[in-house]
This record gives structure tokens, sequence and C-alpha cells, in this order.
């Protein structure tokens, strides 16, 4: 597995994290942990597989909180000026 997955992952927790409401933001960990069933299933377990879907969850888990983070940031900004 690549950058790329990593990227994707990333990616997808931002984008949740920013846009779904409440406990709805958590789906993308669902994600790495069905890939790595997939992968568990077809070449059984391995240490790297376990090393890579932490990393994918930490990875994902961060782009949640910063997309969180921006959302939160967003609704506490200006309010809008009326003339």
């Amino acid at each position: 597995m690549g950058i790329a997955a990593y990227v994707l992952f990333f990616l997808a927790g931002l984008g949740f994290g920013y846009a779904a409401p409440g406990k709805w933001k958590w789906i993308p960990l669902l994600f790495p942990l069905a890939l790595a069933l997939g992968a568990l299933l077809q070449e059984g377990a391995s240490a790297a597989l376990f090393l890579r879907l932490i990393i994918a969850l930490l990875v994902t888990a961060g782009g949640v909180l910063l997309g969180a983070l921006l959302d939160a940031r967003g609704e506490r900004g200006e309010q809008p000026r009326y003339a």
C-alpha cells in the first residue's frame, strides 16, 4: 500500500470531519477497517497488515479531527453584516 492510500484516507476523514453532522464524522474509520478485513481474508494475518491498519486509522482520525476543527472555526467566524 503506497502513500496514495494514506492520502485518500486523510482526505476522506477531512471531508467527513468538515461536512458530516455529529457522530457521522467518524464513518471514514470504516474504510481502512473494511479494506484490512478483505486483506486479512485473502492473505491471512501479518504484522505488516496490522501496522498498516493502525497507521491508516491514525491518519483517518487525524483527518476527521482537522475537518471538525475547520468546521468549528467556520461556525464561530464572522457573522454576516447587514446594511
